[in-house]
């Protein structure tokens, strides 16, 4: 593709409607459109973008926005052309910020995406559509579902210990009486939720081997974190490397030089979602693999702190989830 001569359509997707924007390399404009985020709204906004250029292979789009309200835009999108890309809000912002206008509109909005497609475009993921299958989009909403589950079971657990605490000071009858039914209501919202995590798991397990994953048969992987892995990761084969997908994992330390002096900090940047995910499972194999503890106690024993041991064993576990999840090959011991 002559970039010289392409279309970059930048788009600010939002719940109800999308705007989108289409600009030449030299950013002058060519055109923009309002539509609604319906069937009937997409078919419109692709019969547009034809208007605008009919060769497909020469139409670049980047996409900013939530995740939900943008899906089916992106799979049609994804299904039509090859250049589809993800906006990240912080190259836009950084956009805005470097103008004298300090207006927000979703017309200008649309422009600022359009605009770091053209400037930042090798830096920019694309939307994989495999990463937007019914089964793909069912488990990424499965596993969002389980974390809610999760925190309000952490939330209500730590209110019982508070009113429990509460009970065993309280004086008056009528006090203690009042809490105790509190406690007992609380409970039971507990044990619900128990329940629909119990049959939350019935759906993951089914799906996981849907979708190929081989990720339960390595030590410290459950069901529910073989589905937090692959959902945040999406479709490995956007990842050319192992490398790649550390680094977007987080678990790739950033270097800080300065003249001779070459240090290297935890990152704080990737997928934090990803990076808990290889969190537990570090903590997993230390418990449960014999091979993973001594590589940890190894790290250790050479000086370096236990959270940069840690760090060093997360490393060496994302490269394995990503060399199985390639493969799709079960997890060897040997």
């Amino acid at each position: 593709m002559d970039l010289n001569t392409a279309t970059f359509i930048g788009v600010d997707s939002h719940t109800t409607e999308h705007t989108a924007l289409a600009i030449n390399r030299f950013e002058e404009e060519k055109g923009h459109l309002r539509f609604e985020n319906t069937k009937d709204g997409i078919i419109k906004f692709l019969g547009w973008i034809k208007e605008i250029d009919k060769e497909n292979e020469n139409v670049v789009l980047g996409l900013e926005g939530g995740g939900w309200e943008k899906n089916i835009l992106s799979k049609n999108l994804s299904q039509e052309y090859d250049h589809v890309y993800e906006i990240n809000p912080l190259f836009t912002k950084q956009r805005r910020s470097f103008g004298t206008r300090k207006d927000k509109s979703d017309k200008l909005d649309a422009k600022l995406i359009a605009e770091v497609l053209t400037r930042k475009l090798n830096q920019l993921p694309k939307i994989h559509p495999e990463n937007l299958t019914t089964e793909r989009l069912l488990l990424k909403k499965y596993v969002w579902y389980w974390e809610h589950l999760v925190k309000e079971t952490v939330r209500i657990k730590n209110q019982l210990k508070a009113l429990e605490r509460e009970e065993s000071l309280a004086d008056e009858k009528e006090h203690k009486k009042g809490v105790d039914l509190v406690i007992r209501l609380r409970k039971q919202e507990l044990k619900s939720l128990e329940k629909l995590k119990k049959n939350l798991k019935t759906q993951l397990d089914p799906l996981i081997v849907k979708l190929g994953s081989n990720l339960t048969s390595m030590p410290g992987i459950s069901t529910v974190l073989a589905a937090k892995i692959m959902a945040y990761t999406g479709a490995i084969a956007r990842f050319k490397r192992a490398d790649s997908f550390a680094k977007y994992a987080g678990v790739v330390p950033d270097e800080r030089s300065s003249g001779k002096t070459v240090r290297h900090v935890k990152a704080n940047i990737g997928n934090r979602h990803l990076n808990s995910a290889i969190y537990f499972l570090a903590i997993n194999q230390i418990r449960l693999d014999k091979r993973a503890r001594a590589y940890f106690e190894k790290k250790v024993g050479e000086g370096k702190t236990k959270k940069h041991a840690l760090r060093c064993l997360m490393k060496r576990l994302a490269c394995i989830v990503y060399g199985m999840m390639k493969s799709g090959q079960p997890y060897r011991e040997e």
